[in-house]
């Protein structure tokens, strides 16, 4: 029950972000923002690097963002047997419900 709730959140969290990125920058900047924001993320977020492999100090951090929430979620679950990853949760559920918000309130067509 916890991958398929993780994986709800994380694509709330990351389409919220998606939808304020394309409706406050112009066409060309959301392409290269997105790109930019990918290859950030998944560098610091422990998908391509695990965050043990980061300092101590930097892992509070990068458990808050999305992408930390949601690698450190699942691999607590699938690998690590976790029953239910609360706090990686509420992280990626203020990350959608903010993200949504925001561009809820920001979006603009042009």
């Amino acid at each position: 029950m916890s991958v398929p709730l993780l994986l709800l959140l994380g694509t709330a969290a990351f389409s919220g972000l998606a939808l304020l990125m394309a409706g406050t920058l112009r066409a060309e900047a959301t392409l290269a923002s997105a790109n930019l924001v990918y290859i950030v993320l998944l560098g610091v977020g422990g998908v391509v690097f695990p965050l043990t492999k980061f300092p101590a100090g930097a892992r509070p951090f990068l458990e808050l963002l999305p992408t930390g929430a949601l690698s450190t979620g699942l691999r607590d679950v699938l690998q690590h047997g976790a029953a239910f990853p609360a706090g990686n949760m509420i992280t990626l559920l203020v990350w959608a419900v903010v993200a949504i918000a925001l561009a809820a309130r920001l979006f603009r067509w042009e």
